[in-house]
């Protein structure tokens, strides 16, 4: 799977391609409303801050036009993109643990 920096490469990229498709600009903006969130939310994910819900990204991926495996980089469902989050945001939690010695 996608790391968080790739993920907000690849919602950019389908963001822009769903913007060459239709001839017209798709904003950032755009894309918070509708799908339900905030500019600060998409901002955010573009800068590749966090890995969204399994909802949200299944939602983002249909507005822009894309599958989810553009977006993770591999074939992945509920449960296991959740699993790997999970065990991402505790391996970092670790990671910050342990800097701080």
């Amino acid at each position: 799977m996608n790391d968080t920096k790739t993920l907000g490469v690849k919602v950019r990229e389908a963001r822009d391609n769903r913007s060459r498709r239709s001839g017209k600009q798709f904003t950032q903006q755009m894309l918070a409303a509708k799908i339900g969130e905030t500019l600060k939310w998409v901002r955010k994910l573009e800068k590749g801050e966090f890995y969204p819900d399994w909802d949200s990204l299944v939602l983002l991926a249909d507005t822009c036009g894309v599958e989810t495996t553009f977006l993770l980089g591999e074939d992945l469902d509920r449960e296991k993109y959740n699993d790997s989050i999970r065990g991402g945001q505790v391996s970092r939690t670790i990671e910050s643990e342990l800097r701080r010695y």
